[in-house]
């Protein structure tokens, strides 16, 4: 390639100089034009949310002054009609010849870059893509048929077992601008519009106070975390209070860090703790690289099933009876169900755009299976509200808890809140810190304020109903709904076979509950256009050669939730329940108890709390934060560690 070349790098989620292979190959063969394109409308439904917009913009400005350092600053446009049009208009002004991007592997934008790269193709401009985020490409792990992996185990195994040879692309020291650049309508940072108002700048302010965006502040603190966190992380990550994970899911999200250079930093680790016969550390690395290939396998599913932002990858969920109850989920999403653990992370995710991942899938799996709210509702919700939004990630996760997975949680599995809460906030800081309504009840009471006696909850200033809910739903209606709702699911999968052998078309019920339809999340006025992506398709059809069955068929359904009962007393958690309980009635028997003071001096309502107020009474949260300045992580979902699982729970007392 000759060194005229003039080169466009179209940056989007690699927002890094160092192990960018797009701009390292730009930078050695020519000229180059560094370009990032803000178009609202290639969105789509999936606009990101005001703490994702945050983020971008102060990573785009760290970048723009590394760029400029190196000679070569970066350019910004706001594109109003497409991407594709704006940089056709930036090819003519510049004169360019070439354009290099890193891959996405998210459906929306396979799409978008197939379309822009066979038109610019078509126009003689030359187009290059690199592998700027993955250790393994989607195509290059399938079974021995040349099928996709739907088994997270058995497509990791195979990933372990292929030869990986990283090579980190070295950061250019000195960039030659593009002539012609000043040419290029650019626009200043703030007129992209990722910031719309100044509700959204005061809030964001509080951010900026806990989290520090930027590619040199991401490898500070995977420095940070390589060197003080990772040997203890498999002790630490089931605490769901405070800076327990690596806080790195941000920076791998934008391509501020590069995941190979995670990868070869931790293997690194690995072998030093070996030599020094630190034997605690091989479980950390496991369980820390197993969620960095959980990461790899939501790019891997999108990429290879094209329509698992739209619906369930296994079949018989298509008849599964959603629920688009609007005041349940907006109960959800206010952190107001009743359930103090549950609430806890809804608050917490409102209030910060950040929860641990155990409570991710805490709060996921109730909206699921207690309230049977639609997952792709979930996951919309999850992607306009988390400052880590990564649509890949959120599609495995939502599909994996919902039961649309082959490996995922059994549709049947019912996680119990109490038990949860008691498993990975045992002292109750954690519901204490974002529901101050609670903040002085005793540690006995506070995962099941329903069961305390009046007494308990008169001296703790809790009335149920009034200043914080009663359960939106009961334990054993959960249940029972849950069983008449799958038993409904089998019954119209049944009917749909037989109607198909028919020549019938059986019409999916998500159909009617796409995300273009979900109530929508904002501060004050729409933040973002709307439009629907059920015509889209993506360019891989693998995956949809088998007809995929979950892992395991069992018995008839009533044999399943018969065997539940059988097995419940072996369960890991459940024992702790009939203890609790014995525990309570001493408890209550003794007329002083002690009163744990609120670790976080945060007020107690008169009335029922706003999650809004969330912004103010937890800045002192995010300063105790800030000396972390990071973000977290994608982590490992297995069901092994995410609460206990009930069966038919005894009824409890009104």
């Amino acid at each position: 390639m000759a060194r005229s070349e003039k080169t466009i790098v179209w940056f989007r989620r690699d927002l890094r100089i160092d192990d960018n292979p797009a701009l390292a190959t730009a930078a050695k063969e020519g000229s180059v034009l560094p370009l990032f394109i803000w178009c609202p409308a290639d969105h789509e439904q999936y606009y990101p949310g005001r703490c994702s917009r945050w983020w971008l913009k102060q990573s785009l400005a760290h970048l723009g002054k590394s760029l400029e350092s190196l000679g070569c600053p970066l350019t910004l446009i706001h594109a109003e009609d497409s991407t594709l049009a704006a940089l056709l208009e930036t090819i003519h002004s510049t004169g360019a010849t070439r354009v290099v991007y890193n891959r996405l592997y998210d459906p929306i934008s396979l799409v978008h870059d197939d379309r822009i790269k066979n038109e610019l193709s078509a126009l003689g401009i030359s187009v290059q893509s690199f592998n700027g985020d993955l250790l393994y490409e989607p195509w290059e792990v399938y079974d021995e048929n040349g099928q996709a992996f739907t088994n997270f185990n058995m497509y990791w195994e195979k990933c372990m077992n292929l030869s990986l040879e990283i090579s980190q692309s070295l950061a250019p020291v000195r960039l030659v601008p593009v002539p012609g650049t000043e040419n290029v309508r650019g626009c200043p940072i703030d007129d992209l519009g990722l910031e719309s108002s100044k509700d959204e700048e005061s809030s964001n302010a509080l951010l900026s106070r806990a989290w520090s965006p930027g590619w040199r502040n991401a490898e500070n603190m995977l420095d940070e975390f390589v060197s003080y966190g990772l040997l203890e992380y498999s002790k630490h990550g089931m605490k769901v209070g405070g800076t327990t994970t690596s806080l790195l899911s941000p920076y791998l999200h934008f391509g501020e860090l590069s995941v190979r250079k995670v990868y070869q930093l931790v293997k690194m680790h690995q072998v030093n703790w070996e030599n020094e016969g630190k034997s605690e550390a091989e479980e950390s690395v496991r369980l820390f690289l197993r969620s960095i290939g959980f990461r790899e396998y939501s790019r891997y599913l999108c990429f290879n099933f094209p329509f698992t932002h739209k619906r369930s990858l296994l079949g018989n969920l298509k008849h599964y009876p959603w629920r688009s109850d609007e005041d349940r989920f907006k109960s959800w999403r206010q952190g107001m169900t009743g359930y103090p653990l549950v609430d806890a992370g809804m608050r917490e995710l409102w209030a910060t755009g950040w929860t641990h991942n155990r409570i991710r899938v805490i709060v996921s799996s109730f909206a699921i299976k207690f309230l049977q709210i639609p997952w792709i509702w979930g996951m919309k919700y999850f992607w306009d509200v988390l400052l880590d939004a990564d649509l890949e990630s959120d599609i495995l996760g939502w599909q994996y808890i919902s039961g649309s997975l082959p490996d995922g949680h059994e549709l049947s599995r019912l996680d119990n809140p109490e038990v949860q809460g008691q498993k990975y906030d045992p002292d109750g800081e954690y519901i204490r810190t974002w529901i101050p309504e609670l903040a002085r009840m005793p540690t006995e009471w506070i995962h099941c304020p329903w069961d305390a006696p009046s007494s308990i909850l008169e001296v703790a200033g809790v009335e149920l109903g009034f200043n914080y809910p009663k359960p939106i739903v009961e334990l054993h209606m959960a249940r029972e709904c849950l069983d008449d709702a799958i038993s409904t699911m089998w019954q119209l999968d049944t009917a749909a076979k037989l109607a198909e052998l028919d020549g019938e078309v059986v019409e999916d019920n998500m159909i009617n509950i796409r995300s273009i339809d979900i109530p929508k999340v904002v501060l004050k006025k729409e933040l973002s256009p709307s439009a629907s992506s059920i015509d889209q398709r993506m360019p891989s059809t693998s995956g949809q050669k088998k007809k995929l069955q979950p892992m395991e068929v069992k018995a008839p359904y009533k044999q399943i939730i018969q065997d539940d009962v059988m097995n419940a007393s072996n369960m890991e958690d459940t024992g702790s329940t009939a203890k609790l309980q014995a525990s309570r009635k001493r408890s209550s028997s003794d007329s002083a108890f002690n009163v744990p003071s609120c670790s976080s001096s945060l007020i107690m309502h008169s009335q029922i709390h706003d999650p809004n107020s969330c912004l103010v009474l937890h800045s002192d949260y995010l300063q105790q934060n800030a000396d972390r300045n990071g973000a977290g992580k994608v982590e490992d979902n297995d069901s092994e560690d995410s609460g206990t699982s009930i069966s038919r729970p005894s009824k409890r007392a009104a």
